[in-house]
């Protein structure tokens, strides 16, 4: 699932893994999938390139706590 949006985020985050970034990136899915059939295709990814986008800039620290809190929502262990 958009792996090279997952290289471009550990490339703007040295210190995210790969799992973390993937994530992120499935979390973003999951809270936009909903929007799909509603609103059609292209608005879901719109939403999911805000997302990326926002995922891109924000810092550490922010980024930790969404890792966390997608960790816990999807059981990972890694």
């Amino acid at each position: 699932m958009y792996d090279e949006n997952v290289f471009v985020l550990c490339d703007a985050h040295p210190w995210m893994t790969f799992d973390e970034a993937w994530l992120l990136l499935k979390w973003s899915y999951e809270k936009n999938k909903s929007q799909d059939g509603y609103v059609g295709r292209n608005t879901f990814l719109t939403l999911m390139n805000i997302d990326f986008g926002i995922y891109q800039r924000q810092d550490e620290a922010w980024l930790r706590k969404r890792i966390d809190e997608a960790k816990k929502k999807f059981n990972y262990n890694g």
